[in-house]
């Protein structure tokens, strides 16, 4: 493969596609590093940056995880339920994102691959619309998942008041309910501003972790429908002219093969790197979307208000999300299909005889599906974000049967 980079723009052109996905990466400690050999002093303070994150995940979830064992109480353990599962989602997902790093590093070679080789205005400004559309994707997934965030671990413990014990002991609402062994995080207003303030840098890291990973979907995934795009064109180009040379129909041939193949390669990496992330994604959306609707429920029946409109905020964020996240799929799937559309409208007799065959194999390769699976099982698209929704409702309504 060639070397010289065609696009004198691609640095410009890549921040436009990563800027905002590098930001949360980076925060997170897993941004692969693309300068060489990583020196020691780097190595160290990555290691230093993703411990400390894990203690923040563990200062929240451990003690969160003990008060939900001891607590007693059935509706005050389901509301903690959301809490609890996305804390726990959160930190095996930051696992996956460190031990997938060096996949990640591949995909993003990828990508910048392709800004290099890009050669014509044509089809850089194709890559330019699916990247801004990608940028403002991620944007908008951000907003809503930091949004929600800031509102359940605030409005939510701050709706329901401080509590008055018999033995006259103020209890303040916390972000996280905790359970500590041997300290008393309500005994001074110190002790508890520094729990309030280390559970609120927990929630920010699992918002980041989040999005880091809505980040690299919606972004890898509207590259390739650049690239479809890209290829779909070609595939006009194949046969455009009235007579066609042969040695210019084996060079055409050639380069929409090769872009075949590039496009299934960088997928399969994709899919490979994050398909165990998507699945856990949607696994969590679907039991944590039942039980927040329930949490709506009961604060209804309580008359608390601000609790109520704070779970439909974070519901209607996290709905708004997992759309996002099936609609990248749902637009791959759209762009696979036009590919092979335009495959079968070739006017294939206007090539010569020798080379007439040759557009069998691409029609055949335009043919076979390209999506992004959870799991390898679970396909995104509209009608998996339509199952999600009709499973949670599902389940909503056992949960009800059974509480009641």
């Amino acid at each position: 493969m060639c070397e010289v980079s065609h696009n004198n723009h691609y640095q410009d052109d890549i921040k436009i596609s990563l800027k905002l996905t590098r930001h949360f990466l980076s925060l997170i400690g897993v941004w692969p590093n693309f300068d060489g050999k990583m020196s020691a002093c780097k190595k160290i303070k990555k290691f230093l940056r993703i411990s400390i994150l894990h203690s923040f995940l563990y200062f929240a979830l451990v003690p969160g995880t003990f008060y939900w064992i001891y607590e007693k109480r059935t509706r005050v353990r389901l509301r903690l339920i959301p809490l609890m599962l996305y804390g726990l989602m959160s930190l095996i997902k930051y696992y996956v994102l460190i031990n997938h790093e060096d996949q990640i590093r591949r995909c993003v070679k990828f990508l910048e691959e392709d800004w290099k080789k890009v050669d014509n205005a044509g089809s850089r400004n194709i890559m330019l619309k699916f990247a801004k559309m990608g940028k403002r994707l991620t944007m908008i997934s951000a907003i809503f998942l930091y949004s929600s965030g800031l509102v359940f671990r605030t409005l939510i413990p701050l709706s329901r008041g401080k509590i008055v014990t018999p033995q006259n002991i103020t209890i303040r609402p916390l972000p996280y309910p905790t359970y500590f062994f041997y300290f008393d995080d309500q005994c001074n207003l110190i002790y508890y501003g520094l729990v309030y303030a280390l559970h609120c840098v927990s929630g920010i890291i699992t918002m980041s972790i989040a999005t880091s990973i809505y980040g690299l979907i919606i972004v890898f995934v509207m590259h390739a429908c650049g690239q479809l795009k890209i290829l779909v064109n070609l595939l006009k180009d194949l046969v455009e002219k009235e007579t066609l040379d042969e040695l210019e129909v084996n060079k055409k041939l050639g380069i929409v093969v090769e872009h075949q193949v590039k496009i299934r390669s960088f997928l399969q990496l994709v899919e490979g790197t994050l398909h165990v992330m998507i699945f856990m994604e949607i696994l969590g959306m679907r039991i944590t979307i039942c039980v927040m609707s329930y949490c709506i429920i009961m604060e209804w029946e309580d008359s608390n208000s601000v609790a109520m409109g704070s779970y439909i905020v974070s519901l209607a964020a996290m709905i708004i999300n997992m759309f996002l996240f099936c609609y990248t799929g749902e637009q791959l799937i759209t762009q696979a299909e036009k590919v092979a559309t335009t495959s079968y409208g070739l006017e294939w007799y206007r090539l010569p005889d020798t080379k007439a065959h040759g557009i069998v194999l691409v029609m055949i390769i335009s043919n076979l599906p390209l999506r992004i699976t959870a799991g390898t099982q679970i396909v995104l698209s509209f009608s998996t974000f339509s199952e999600i929704l009709k499973t949670s409702a599902a389940y909503f309504n056992i949960l009800r049967s059974i509480t009641i």
